[in-house]
């Protein structure tokens, strides 16, 4: 029953009675008039529901509309497909028989374009996969019209509003017009912004995607910012001689500050992190300045049906130089095995890339930006090793897909969007060789698992230190090397500590999900769930160089007796080949939960977004120290590289508490924060 309450007058009650019947299955489907197709398989493939199912009136009527699509393809335009059931009461079943008028086959006569007052006629044409003097096929049409949505030169076409078929029955023929209207190909202008990876920026920038109306990209940009420096230009000529070969090239010079906590704190931001969390976090400059080339063609028969492929191929030489900002990252750094022959400072200057990438692309995108529905799939495959003085290779797959939500109450014409994302990324060296730490994997912040901080997100490691360490008495003054002469210093004790840093991943893997609700044009309001898991597969990729071990192995440790300022009596420490990783921060899943308002501005052509993150998975546990030797027992121990006096004992009492105390990781459990870039 149903009861109307009125806000006046009196309440109505209605009861609507419902016989709901008896329940058929679908006994059959059959086909008469099919002259062109005379193979009924293909015709009842057509439709998903099998034989002896429940009927779907829903299922058959999608069936009817796919096969009017088939023939379509086959240039039967005028299609039609005509029910006939029968029912049998007894056996509840029903049987369907599809009267077929095919009419005739079309061919495309002419096609022709209006509002491309920029883009040439060729430069369009050259994108279709449907031909004047060809039979009309209704997908391949279809298909031409993604392929210019995706080019991002006009604004989004839709098949159905966008262009126009006038057909010639006398002659068979089709006249097709696209109805197109062009963005602004040109943008010139001051940009700036905030994002957690390059801190504030300011730049200037150039880029047009159809230049003189060819389609070739140009682009040249300049960018200056807290955290990094971008000077580069670039061209690509999407048609080599008039054929689908597309060949760039990019020169840039780049600067980089991989400074995770003054990456928010420039922003007024309160960080997440401590001072003390903070210095266990890779920390360090990168300048470069390089070439890349890159060539790929179409793949015009695979997936021709449902989207566009490529294949590519991209060279990249570039030379780079590394500054180290705290102690833990000059360790890591100068003793990882990933130049052979070459350790201490040398190894951070002037490393040289020299990359080859195959690729393979795939889009079924409806659009270049803020995609509606379809799918893509990227992969790619990184050897560096064929020239230059770093040896690794490092396979990477992103596959994105975007569904319109239709049918909600709030939401009737679809423009709702649920998307996802999928991506893995894995870094390895070869030939001796592990993968420079720079090429290791650093996950975290607003382009993979938003409620992190930046390249926070990974494993950690325990790294040989050799710290000087100030002979201290119990009053807390330092012993001077000479009381006569302060000028010379006191007393240090070198002592074999480890210490704790981020070492970043050699393997990660990557979800994203986005339920996406357009507010007005261009505010779109988001809600979130971001998955991450950056870890160490390879232990074996953690290798220090012989070069690197001998600097920290050769050294003496403790001064456990001093003559006139001088120690005597040091030891020699042995530490092991491969960093070890820290128990309990390997394999450790994180998890953001939110909600997120996106603004694109015009001025900075990206959406301008601030977010609201839950971490319900994270690191949050206390890590007990390790001491490089032993703190008890016969021998060589902690205890004896102090002197056996009222001073070496304090001093070592003072030092077990600096390096034996345990490390307290606390990620956050929520973050608001402002960010210009995207996540996908």
């Amino acid at each position: 029953p149903f009861t109307l309450r009125p806000s006046k007058g009196k309440r109505i009650d209605i009861l609507m009675p419902v016989e709901e019947g008896e329940r058929y299955r679908l006994g059959g489907i059959t086909f008469t008039g099919n002259k062109a197709v005379r193979n009924v398989k293909v015709l009842r493939s057509q439709f998903a529901q099998k034989d002896g199912e429940w009927f779907d009136a829903t299922k058959f009527s999608k069936g009817l509309d796919q096969l009017r699509k088939a023939y379509g393809e086959l240039g039967y335009i005028n299609f039609v497909g005509t029910p006939e059931p029968r029912i049998d009461d007894a056996a509840h079943k029903i049987f369907l028989n599809i009267d077929i008028d095919e009419g005739k086959p079309f061919y495309v006569s002419r096609i022709e374009f209006t509002g491309n007052t920029i883009t040439r006629d060729r430069v369009i044409r050259r994108e279709l996969l449907l031909q004047e003097g060809q039979v009309y096929n209704s997908r391949l049409w279809d298909l031409s019209i993604l392929r210019l949505n995706q080019l991002n030169y006009f604004e989004t076409l839709k098949a159905d509003q966008d262009s126009e078929s006038r057909q010639n029955a006398d002659d068979g023929t089709v006249d097709l017009l696209l109805k197109l209207k062009e963005k602004g190909k040109n943008s010139i202008g001051l940009n700036g912004g905030i994002s957690g990876l390059s801190g504030t920026f300011l730049g200037l920038n150039y880029e047009t995607n159809n230049f003189l109306g060819l389609g070739e990209t140009l682009s040249v940009q300049a960018n200056v910012g807290d955290l990094s420096r971008n000077l580069s230009f670039g061209f690509t000529e999407p048609y080599l001689h008039n054929k689908p070969i597309s060949l760039g090239a990019q020169v840039y010079a780049r600067k980089f500050d991989y400074n995770p906590a003054k990456s928010y704190a420039i922003s007024g931001q309160s960080q997440n992190l401590t001072n003390a969390e903070s210095s266990l976090l890779t920390n360090y400059n990168q300048s470069t300045t390089g070439l890349t080339v890159t060539v790929s063609e179409p793949l015009r028969h695979l997936f021709s049906r449902t989207g566009v492929a490529r294949i590519g191929l991209a060279y990249s030489l570039s030379k780079s130089s590394i500054t180290t900002f705290n102690d833990n990252t000059h360790n890591v750094f100068q003793t990882l095995a990933f130049r052979s022959g070459v350790a201490g400072l040398n190894q951070l200057d002037g490393i040289i890339d020299s990359v080859l990438t195959p690729s393979f692309t795939f889009s079924s995108l409806d659009r270049a930006v803020g995609p509606h529905h379809g799918k893509d799939f990227n992969v790619e495959f990184q050897v560096a090793g064929i020239g230059g003085n770093v040896k690794y290779f490092t396979p990477a797959m992103s596959y994105r897909q975007f569904f319109p939500i239709k049918g909600l109450k709030l939401n009737p014409e679809g423009h709702n969007v649920l998307a996802y994302r999928v991506q893995f990324a894995h870094t390895e060296g070869f030939g001796g060789e592990v993968a420079p730490p720079t090429s290791r994997i650093y996950s975290g912040g607003e382009s993979d698992v938003r409620g992190f901080d930046i390249r926070s997100a990974g494993p950690y490691a325990f790294i040989p230190n050799r710290l000087m360490f100030n002979l201290t008495n119990p009053d807390g003054s330092t012993v001077p090397r000479d009381p006569t002469n302060p000028a010379l210093g006191n007393i240090q004790i070198p002592l074999p500590v480890y210490r704790m840093v981020s070492i970043g991943g050699d393997t990660s893997l990557t979800s994203n999900l986005e339920y996406r609700i357009p507010i007005v044009e261009k505010v779109t309001l988001v809600f979130f769930t971001d998955f991450n898991m950056t870890f160490d597969a390879l232990p074996g990729q953690l290798r220090q160089s012989v070069a690197g071990q001998a600097l920290i192995n050769g050294a003496s440790y403790g001064c456990p007796t001093y003559i006139n300022g001088a120690c005597y009596g040091g030891q020699s420490v042995t530490f092991p080949k491969y960093l070890k990783i820290v128990p309990g921060t390997n394999f450790v899943p994180r998890m953001s939960n939110g909600v997120e308002l996106q603004v694109i501005l015009p001025i900075v052509n990206a959406p301008v977004r601030i977010f609201y993150a839950y971490n319900p998975l994270r690191l949050y546990k206390s890590i007990p120290q390790e001491l490089a030797v032993p703190n008890s027992g016969a021998g060589n121990t902690f205890e004896s590289y102090f002197p056996n006096s009222g001073a070496g004992q304090f001093s070592y009492l003072q030092a077990l508490q600096y390096y034996g105390a345990d490390y307290t990781l606390r990620e956050p459990r929520k973050t608001l924060r402002l960010t210009v870039s995207t996540t996908f």
